[in-house]
């Protein structure tokens, strides 16, 4: 969990239960935890939409295109 123990983790609660305070900290975790959830979806749409974009996308041949190949399928 982002890199840091246990002890770690025990002393940035008790440090925030003292700047914070027992009432508000329910409060503010619940709002960090629906802001990091709407982060993490936002960059999912995002990380999608740039999937999507990168994707080639099929060109079907046109009747133009096959003539411009010539009969063997080549190139001029």
């Amino acid at each position: 969990m982002f890199g840091i123990g246990l002890s770690e983790f025990i002393i940035i609660i008790i440090v925030a239960l003292i700047a914070i305070g027992p009432d508000k900290l329910p409060q503010l975790a619940r709002t960090l935890g629906k802001a990091f959830s709407e982060f993490k979806k936002a960059g999912e749409e995002v990380r999608k939409s740039f999937n999507e974009a990168g994707r080639p996308e099929k060109e079907e041949e046109s009747p133009g295109r096959a003539a411009e190949k010539g009969p063997e399928g080549k190139g001029s």
